[in-house]
């Protein structure tokens, strides 16, 4: 009951204060969407990694003049290496139809006497050989088997966006913190002109026997207040962010004939972005209040000493002068 009576009334103080609250708000919404849209930035480039480059895998051309019997028995060491998870051998046959089928010179190729494509085996490294030094190590190796004409490992590609995704990550947790400082600031601001404001009202609580937690309690609903609302407000304005460039992406997806969908905040995101900004309100708020509320404590009591010295010094005064008379007379 206590506590929703009070809430009520802060709800009602800050539709009061229509344009500090609105501008408050709005503050802590900006502050918040910028850690929020860097974090949805490194979660699509992480998810596009993911998406078109899942796992590296070695490319084994086997020599032209190898027989089929010869070329079975090299893939068999090439299965029996350490590091290996699984293969996919392409005879060159299969080789020369694949290629006939989607180069569209078929025609072309009959002509020619022999076939000129190699045979190839595509390898996936196992977990324990994802690593770049594991996974070149793991390519010296393979160059060794004899048969084997050459080894390509194609990822260069990943390790470029795998580098920018941790590039962006750490970007967000800078933006993350920075931010979150920035957030501490303007409610601690904010409450401190509310304390300020209510310093005649504090007085009179203290007066009344008011304990700390009842008078905290109104600034600890108004900084979550705030808090949440600019939460929903930076949801909001990623969501407009992502819709703003989806069209965009997929303008480049269908250039390069591939599928991809920026992904925005998930449920799960968004109650971890409000239960943050939650904590944050309170703490922030905490804070706050309870620093300015000492201040004005210790003020109150600088005050009172001084009243108090000001009255001894006249009573002592007072009572020199009623001396001095009584002797003189």
């Amino acid at each position: 009951m206590q506590t929703a009576y009070t809430l009520r009334s802060v709800l009602n103080d800050l539709v009061k204060r229509k344009f500090g609250t609105l501008l408050t708000i709005l503050v802590l919404a900006v502050s918040l969407t910028i850690p929020t849209v860097s974090y949805l930035l490194w979660k699509n480039l992480h998810l596009a990694t993911t998406q078109f480059y899942p796992e590296s895998e070695l490319t084994i051309y086997l020599h032209k003049n190898l027989s089929e019997e010869d070329a079975n028995l090299v893939v068999e060491k090439i299965r029996q290496q350490e590091g290996v998870e699984s293969l996919n051998y392409v005879s060159r046959q299969d080789s020369l139809k694949e290629f006939k089928s989607w180069s569209g010179f078929g025609e072309e190729l009959e002509i020619l006497d022999d076939n000129p494509l190699p045979a190839v085996v595509m390898v996936k490294p196992s977990k324990a050989f994802n690593e770049s030094e594991k996974r070149a190590e793991l390519r010296t190796n393979l160059n060794k088997i004899k048969g084997v004409q050459e080894v390509r490992l194609d990822n260069d590609w990943m390790e470029k966006l795998t580098a920018l995704s941790w590039l962006f990550a750490h970007v967000a947790i800078f933006c993350t913190v920075l931010m979150t400082i920035a957030v501490f600031l303007v409610i601690g601001n904010s409450i401190r002109s509310d304390v300020y404001s209510s310093r005649a009202s504090i007085d009179v609580m203290k007066l009344l026997g008011a304990t700390d937690q009842f008078i905290l309690r109104p600034y600890l609903y108004t900084g979550m207040i705030y808090a949440v609302l600019g939460g929903l407000l930076a949801a909001l304005f990623s969501s407009l962010i992502v819709g703003y460039f989806t069209s965009a992406v997929k303008y480049v997806t269908d250039i390069f004939a591939v599928t991809f969908e920026l992904n925005g905040l998930g449920v799960g995101e968004l109650i971890f972005l409000l239960v943050s900004c939650l904590i944050m309100g309170y703490v922030g708020a905490w804070i706050a209040a309870t620093r300015h509320i000492a201040m004005l404590d210790n003020k109150h009591k600088f005050y009172l000493y001084k009243v108090r010295s000001f009255f001894q010094v006249k009573n002592t005064r007072e009572n020199d002068r009623t001396f001095l008379f009584v002797e003189i007379n």
